[in-house]
């Protein structure tokens, strides 16, 4: 089955790589200028079977080549945004299915769907990971949490969803169909981005902690973003958990505790949410205060997280 993955960043590497190493044929959709470029994608899995896979020669391209069967969508939330010319390359694809790895606020879903004129599928990917000094992507993929598809097995799409499950279970990726599964991810976003937008405000974990009014502020903007993310869906039980019972007392040892027994975990939390992807963090941080408003929701806070974070671009 030939697939198309746009992005070459962390997520799309884990998709693509690993579908490739179980025998699909994988093309990876990248800028225009990246698509000469034959550096190989490299993945090193940090827990379970901690296995190495090695793509020697990715296939680049700068549109969905007509044979693909399905696309996975793993860029950033700011890359779709209207008027994005990578909106316009999707709607010139194929009319396959196109599974969103990357999360959507009701509005940006809207704003997608209505520029390339169909449907997407909101997926949430059970993998998370960095790229570390030596251009290969360190990743964590867990039984515990695979990846979810949306989708109604009587629907339509039904045949090929199931198809997609089996593919990406073969390829090592457990994958399950569930119902609203884009509410889930859009709630469990808007949960949880406080935590991510004070990494990139602090300058890193250590920063966070250090600033006495910062910490105090993101405690204060999760337990808000936790309320409103509930607003929109069922928030995934992990990041519930996190945000209720995140506070000055159980954050500080939490922390030292990571630093001394899993430092990888502090470096992968700084390398995908801090600074790097500050334009993301903006653009995400303006669509919840958007929401909010939308809701009638009062979000202080969240408000004063915005403003130390737009601090940093001045």
């Amino acid at each position: 089955m030939a697939f198309t993955v746009v992005g070459a960043g962390v997520l799309g590497q884990v998709y693509g790589v690993r579908l490739a190493a179980a025998g699909e044929k994988v093309s990876f959709l990248v800028r225009p200028e990246r698509v000469r470029e034959t550096t190989p994608f490299v993945l090193e899995q940090v827990n379970g079977s901690r296995r190495r896979d090695v793509l020697e020669r990715p296939e680049r391209f700068s549109r969905i080549p007509s044979t693909s069967a399905a696309v996975f969508i793993a860029v950033r939330f700011d890359h779709l945004a209207a008027g994005s010319p990578l909106l316009a390359v999707l709607k010139e694809g194929p009319p396959v299915p196109l599974i969103m790895l990357t999360p959507l606020l009701p509005r940006a879903r809207a704003t997608v769907e209505e520029a390339i004129g169909r449907r997407i599928t909101p997926a949430m990917p059970g993998a998370v990971g960095y790229l570390d000094e030596r251009s290969v992507v360190r990743y964590w993929q867990t039984s515990i949490a695979p990846t979810l598809i949306e989708g109604d097995p009587r629907g339509k799409d039904g045949p090929a969803h199931e198809d997609l499950l089996h593919r990406l279970g073969k390829a090592g990726l457990p994958a399950h169909r569930e119902r609203d599964v884009g509410a889930l991810n859009a709630a469990t976003t808007t949960a949880f981005f406080p935590l991510i937008a004070a990494i990139d405000a602090g300058g890193g974990v250590d920063g966070v902690l250090a600033d006495k009014d910062l910490l105090a502020t993101v405690i204060e903007a999760a337990h808000e973003s936790d309320a409103l993310g509930q607003k929109l869906g069922k928030v995934a039980s992990w990041a519930h958990l996190l945000t209720r019972f995140v506070g000055p007392y159980t954050l500080k040892p939490a922390v030292t505790l990571a630093h001394s027994l899993a430092p990888e975990a502090l470096r992968f939390a700084e390398s995908h949410f801090g600074p790097k992807l500050h334009a993301q963090h903006l653009a995400m941080g303006a669509a919840i205060l958007d929401l909010a408003r939308e809701l009638g929701q009062e979000v202080p806070a969240l408000e004063r997280l915005m403003e130390t974070l737009r601090a940093r671009s001045a």
